[in-house]
């Protein structure tokens, strides 16, 4: 009986709350990174349109969909893979209540899921302040107000003293190739201006591939034996890896990133997922097979298994078969099976032909008896 601390579980949700304070601080307080610009810059100046995929939406269905299918393996595993074998797992209790070994599992299992969400969306706000890289709609977002400064010599031509004057433009000169720093955006959606200063690197394509490697890592590992059909766990495998990969082309279609944004995005989230699946929730090293588990036969494709090694097997494409040991392995050598068959055969009629002469033999050494 392993006992759960309430202390170590507070621990946790505080850990958890903790890490998520900075993603407040980013959205609430923090602004991006003010970069200049180039007027005759084509790739800023694309229209705007809304997202396919809204930020709600990847929220909900990057958190939802996870957590069904955490919730429906451990399910599965508990009533139907591991009914006969309850007495090889251990049980858990906080107090003097009993815990389900099933809620300690989804506790554990989407309690890192979790945690990695926090750790890639950190990453992800870290870039987007500190760079500030402007978007592809840009330009029809924030409608930038150029400042020029014409400097105007002050008390004649020969004087060296000069005033600055500020002069602006409304709309930023397309033919300008003078990069600018000093300007002021005139749109009125002012989030839409904040949020046209974020766009590298990709938040809905490192989310979407973070939640796809953490859950098909943990399907591998959870699921060691085929549910149903062995190409079920692959096809819901390349559905996650589909989706986040729609997720990512919808961000390039809708301007809302360039597409070196995407691939920077998608690469991150890739790498956080594996790296919290395989080293922090540890799902290889959480598999639980238990011993009891006769449908569960661990070996190398085309290999027989200790039972299937009774008899000799012949090769199908070479006609080549091993001989066997009374104790079941192989002795190593190789006999051509057709050949082995045709001197079993010459054999069997040698000892046949031995039997009929010595059985012809007898009635005559009996008569031979009696005369005597």
């Amino acid at each position: 009986m392993v006992e759960l601390r309430v202390s170590r579980i507070t621990a946790d949700f505080a850990v958890l709350a903790l890490c998520a304070i900075p993603l407040l601080i980013f959205h609430k307080w923090v602004e991006p990174y003010k970069r200049g610009f180039y007027c005759d810059d084509e790739s800023i100046r694309y229209p705007y349109r809304p997202s396919t995929v809204s930020r709600q939406m990847l929220i909900v269905i990057g958190l939802v969909v996870p957590a069904i299918l955490i919730i429906l393996t451990e399910t599965f595993r508990v009533l139907i893979w591991e009914r006969k074998c309850k007495n090889e797992f251990q049980h858990y209790r906080c107090k003097r209540y009993v815990i389900p070994r099933l809620v300690v599992r989804l506790y554990v299992f989407f309690g890192y899921f979790l945690i990695g969400v926090i750790f890639n969306q950190l990453m992800v706000d870290i870039a987007k302040y500190t760079i500030g890289r402007h978007r592809p709609h840009f330009i029809a977002v924030c409608k930038p107000k150029h400042m020029e400064i014409q400097h105007i010599a002050i008390g004649g031509s020969s004087s060296n003293r000069t005033l600055a004057i500020r002069r602006g433009f409304e709309t930023c000169p397309i033919n300008s190739h003078e990069y600018i720093t000093d300007f002021e955006c005139t749109g009125t959606d002012k989030y839409l201006i904040h949020e046209s200063m974020l766009s590298f690197y990709s938040g809905h394509s490192a989310f979407s591939f973070y939640a796809a490697w953490y859950t098909a890592l943990y399907l591998q590992a959870r699921l060691y034996r085929p549910l149903f059909s062995r190409l079920l766990l692959p096809v819901i495998q390349f559905a996650l890896f589909g989706g986040a990969a729609f997720v990512a082309y919808t961000r390039v279609s809708n301007y809302k990133h360039h597409w070196s944004d995407v691939l920077v995005g998608s690469l991150f989230g890739s790498a956080i997922g594996i790296v919290v699946a395989l080293f922090v929730a540890e799902v290889f090293s959480r598999r639980e097979i238990p011993s009891c588990d006769v449908h569960y036969c661990k070996r190398e494709f085309g290999l027989a298994s200790e039972l299937e090694r009774v008899a000799p097997l012949s090769d199908v494409e070479t006609g080549m078969s091993n001989v066997v040991r009374s104790d079941g392995s192989g002795s190593g050598t190789q006999f051509i099976t057709s050949h082995n068959i045709t001197l079993t055969g010459m054999m069997a009629s040698n000892i046949n032909e031995v039997r009929n002469n010595q059985m012809g033999q007898l009635p005559r050494q009996t008569s031979r008896n009696q005369r005597l």
